[in-house]
């Protein structure tokens, strides 16, 4: 009796120690390190922006916020990693543009739609490059000597898929060009094959770009869309030219579907406090970026739009190069 007696009052205090602690408050988000998933390569723009925001990301979490670079099929192996995370706010990512053109491209079954959408942060101008001692001066030199030798000029981008692949292929679409199109992984890489005289031009961002030009490395053609950039000054726009517009690259961040109220609320303020510094202020400047910031149910709308544009677009630029 007295050995039942005990084993009846050890599984009682066996259900009450239990009762306790799975009554006992989660820790407060967040309490460990946050993954950032970064969809390109070291070294672009995707990188550039996504380290600089983490570091500045961790002053308002107080815990790290640790990049990790997942590049490939346009950004679409990144993004259907963090898809299948668990929502808990632990590996959000770096959202670009290509969020919103992978399904269209075949690349992966995911978008916007799959995504907890935080906030977007920045625009780009996409631009056309050429190595200093290229023989075109302006754009309408190089048309014409593209026009004269169909399918054989090259033109280097940041990745089979990316938004600059696919402004080189609205150029030419729009322009009535035949190009040879030579992807690498990341901008980084398609701008020193340039500089080695490995391909004829790149599309590139602004940022990007800016930098080689001023070091006298490079010369930009045309920054594709309304206006000029104010970091390539003298550089004309579309407009300038009566060139194809493009569609410029834009910056994000996200996370797997259906996270917390709470979760989202404390990783947009972080990123807003980000995007509103000094410090990326700063990179904006420098990178030729427009800080925009818009929150997540604008960003959501903003995506979805962008979505229907190219899943309108890209099956007919992906019919042009067969």
């Amino acid at each position: 009796m007295k050995m039942r007696s005990v084993q009846q009052c050890a599984a009682v205090l066996a259900v009450c120690l239990s009762t306790v602690a799975c009554s006992r408050p989660e820790s407060k988000f967040p309490s460990r390190e946050i993954k950032l998933i970064v969809q390109a390569a070291p070294g672009g723009l995707s990188d550039t922006i996504s380290r600089v925001t983490a570091s500045l990301m961790e002053k308002k979490l107080g815990v790290p916020v640790v990049c990790e670079n997942k590049p490939g099929a346009s950004g679409a192996l990144a993004f259907s990693y963090v898809t299948r995370q668990a929502p808990n706010g632990y590996t959000i990512g770096h959202g670009p543009v290509e969020i919103t053109t992978v399904r269209s491209l075949g690349f992966g079954e995911v978008g916007p739609e799959e995504m907890d959408l935080l906030c977007l942060v920045s625009k780009t101008q996409p631009v056309l490059a050429v190595k200093v001692d290229a023989p075109w001066q302006t754009y309408a030199q190089f048309i014409q000597a593209v026009r004269a030798r169909p399918g054989y000029y090259v033109v280097g981008n940041s990745g089979t898929g990316s938004i600059w692949h696919i402004n080189a292929m609205l150029l030419e679409r729009d322009a009535g060009l035949r190009l040879v199109h030579c992807p690498f992984a990341g901008s980084s890489g398609a701008l020193t094959a340039l500089l080695g005289g490995h391909v004829d031009a790149v599309v590139a961002g602004v940022g990007e770009v800016g930098p080689h030009v001023r070091a006298g490395r490079m010369k930009a053609l045309l920054v594709f869309g309304p206006e000029r950039s104010s970091i390539l000054e003298g550089v004309p726009s579309s407009a300038d030219e009566n060139a194809p517009p493009g569609n410029g690259a834009w910056s994000g961040f996200y996370g797997p579907k259906g996270m917390p109220g709470e979760i989202k609320k404390v990783l947009m303020s972080a990123l807003r406090a980000a995007s509103e510094s000094p410090e990326f202020a700063r990179l904006c400047e420098e990178r030729g970026m427009e800080p925009v910031f818009l929150e997540s149910e604008q960003f959501q709308a903003f995506a979805r739009e962008q979505a229907v544009f190219f899943a309108g677009t890209i099956p007919g630029l992906l019919e042009g190069l067969r």
